[in-house]
């Protein structure tokens, strides 16, 4: 369809972001079908590490077709402290497979102000219908996702910590982690909440806290709850 520039969602001023390494790729393709086929036109980015920077899969006609932004940011390089952590958090083992979720600190890089507002989707979404009704939502200075708990509400923020290990005492009186907090699985935020020190500050909060168990979430959660009411 012809880009209408006019209309209020279709704008220059927000894109689409999504997320991948290789072992998540196909399902990327399928959920920017979906939201291609629903008649989202406007820009679109993806987000790489390291084992697609240099890949033929970047040449896949669709994404050529649909003319994605290939964004590469190199895979973050986490410390020995962190690592001793990572692999001993009371949790089910699948987290520890999807180390790679913490790349989307990127997303709050300042790479990303070039636009005014992000809509991230996560791969392995499906979009049966138009998503202009939450496009539409979006709001200034604001960073609006789903509430985790949804729909009992009975999670709390310090759910996403390892509350048996020792230094959970240490994050729990440091913050306030008795609250509501949001998903990461979807985000559309206003790039303003974004500066020059967010990337940087998100990767200190991580090294800080260390017992987030379902990687990214706690700590995004964290950072735009208790540090940066947004």
């Amino acid at each position: 369809p012809k880009r209408d520039w006019s209309s209020d969602v279709y704008s220059s001023d927000l894109c689409i972001v999504l997320l991948c390494n290789q072992r998540f790729f196909d399902k990327m393709i399928e959920t920017l079908k979906g939201i291609i086929y629903t008649g989202y036109i406007g820009d679109i980015c993806l987000v790489i590490g390291d084992d697609l920077k240099n890949s033929e899969l970047l040449k896949t006609d669709f994404l050529i077709q649909c003319g994605v932004t290939i964004k590469y940011f190199p895979d973050i390089k986490f410390s020995e402290k962190f690592d001793q952590k990572f692999y001993s958090l009371n949790r089910p083992p699948h987290w520890i497979q999807k180390k790679f979720q913490y790349h989307k600190f990127y997303l709050f890089d300042v790479y990303f102000k070039q636009w005014n507002y992000i809509f991230y989707v996560d791969c392995g979404m499906s979009v049966y219908s138009s998503i202009d009704p939450i496009i539409n939502c979006r709001e200034h200075n604001k960073l609006l996702a789903h509430s985790d708990a949804y729909p009992s509400y009975e999670w709390k923020l310090r759910d996403q910590f390892d509350q048996l290990d020792d230094r959970f005492s240490y994050v729990n009186d440091k913050y306030d982690l008795n609250i509501d907090y949001p998903q990461t699985t979807m985000m559309l935020y206003d790039t303003s909440i974004i500066n020059q020190n967010t990337y940087i500050d998100l990767i200190k909060l991580n090294e800080d806290v260390l017992i987030s168990k379902t990687n990214d979430q706690g700590i995004i959660a964290l950072y735009f709850t208790n540090i940066r009411n947004k």
